[in-house]
């Protein structure tokens, strides 16, 4: 792994709040698969080492506004050129049914209850 020095716990924590927009530190969170508690020390900038690349892969990927990968990982004092973009940020060839089947139970029920939707405003207009 490459070296930490360049480790800025401020500026990561004004990015992680950046990233997170409107949402709550738990729902922020929970959306990018990672505990509460880790995020909340990474947002307070409590935590003393730099969070690995595969949980600012996860956060860059659901950030909101213009946070971006490259910008996490520069605050974290990790090289880019050292890290491989994550896989599922470019493959477009995923099957989206596949998608749907790794959502929780809940996620896949309000996926249902719009296409339902969606399905019935369309009948109506037929």
């Amino acid at each position: 792994m490459a070296e930490n020095t360049r480790w800025n716990k401020k500026i990561f924590a004004m990015l992680l709040t950046e990233a997170k927009g409107v949402r709550s530190w738990r729902q922020f969170a929970a959306d990018c698969d990672i505990s509460y508690v880790q995020m909340r020390k990474l947002a307070l900038g409590t935590q003393e080492n730099p969070p690995r690349p595969k949980l600012i892969r996860k956060v860059a990927l659901h950030a909101f506004g213009e946070i971006d990968l490259e910008d996490l990982m520069f605050a974290a004092g990790i090289n880019t050129a050292d890290v491989r973009p994550p896989r599922d940020a470019f493959d477009r060839t995923e099957n989206p049914y596949d998608k749907y089947r790794a959502l929780p139970l809940k996620e896949r029920k309000t996926v249902d209850a719009f296409i339902e939707f969606l399905l019935s405003k369309k009948d109506s207009e037929d």
